[in-house]
């Protein structure tokens, strides 16, 4: 059951092609359940033009205060460093990524990443994700980033392969 939850980052997770209707969201509210949303979906991420312009095909999650639920992130702040655990998620304008996609940029923390319109910054590198999944996408190097700076990038449109990820949990007994 531990790592259940660890691997869903909830009790529970809906997972859908459109955004989890809000007849569920006011349901699991009205029960006391706390909840986080997350998208996902496959994007390019580049390097500025200063740092080569580099470009690579990363698995990008946007997520909300309170994520996760259950389960942790663990971060470094260098590649060769071990992940530690971390509270809170990336703050607006700065992203966590997987060591490969520095190697694959020629970036470093602090440099800048494009995601579609928006410049975020490397703060930290992901050591440990729950809820990570499988699939084709687990095989591209992760970017997570703050909800807010999602509008920004202008990578949401009618076909992207958005999956929305809506977790809850109850109270751990």
């Amino acid at each position: 059951q531990r790592d259940a939850v660890q691997l869903l980052g909830g009790d529970v997770v809906i997972v859908s092609d459109q955004a989890t209707p809000a007849a569920f969201v006011q349901q699991a509210q009205a029960l006391g359940l706390q909840g986080v949303q997350m998208l996902a979906f496959p994007t390019m991420a580049r390097a500025g033009d200063a740092e080569g312009g580099a470009s690579r095909l990363v698995a990008l999650k946007s997520v909300a205060p309170g994520y996760p639920l259950r389960g942790r992130v663990e971060t470094a702040t260098a590649p060769d460093q071990s992940g530690a655990p971390t509270q809170g998620i990336p703050a607006p304008g700065q992203a966590w990524v997987d060591a490969p996609l520095l190697g694959a940029l020629g970036l470093t923390v602090g440099d800048a990443l494009w995601l579609g319109d928006a410049k975020l910054t490397i703060t930290r590198i992901i050591t440990l994700e729950p809820d990570r999944g499988s699939g084709f996408m687990s095989f591209a190097p992760r970017v997570l980033m703050n909800e807010v700076d999602l509008a920004a990038t202008a990578l949401v449109q009618p076909a992207s392969r958005i999956t929305w990820r809506w977790a809850v949990a109850g109270d751990a007994k």
